[in-house]
C-alpha cells in the first residue's frame, strides 16, 4: 500500500480495525466510533502506510477521546 493509493478503502478499515482492536477495546471506544475515525485516517492520506496510518488513527482517537 506504500506509495499508491488503496483500490478499496473498505479492506484497509477492516485490515487497520482487526490490527487494533486490543488498543480500541484497551481505551474503552466502541468498535463504531474506531471504524469512524480510521476512515477519516485512510480519507486525509490515502497513500500513507499501513504503520503510519495506524499511528494517526491512535492519536485521533485518544484526542476523541480527551
Amino acid at each position: 500500500m506504500s506509495g499508491d493509493t488503496d483500490p478499496d478503502p473498505t479492506a484497509t478499515v477492516d485490515r487497520l480495525m482487526e490490527r487494533l482492536s486490543g488498543f480500541v477495546q484497551g481505551i474503552g471506544m466502541s468498535g463504531a466510533d474506531a471504524r469512524n475515525i480510521i476512515a477519516r485516517v485512510i480519507a486525509s492520506g490515502p497513500s500513507a502506510g499501513d504503520g503510519d496510518l495506524m499511528a494517526k488513527a491512535r492519536t485521533w482517537m485518544l484526542i476523541a477521546l480527551g
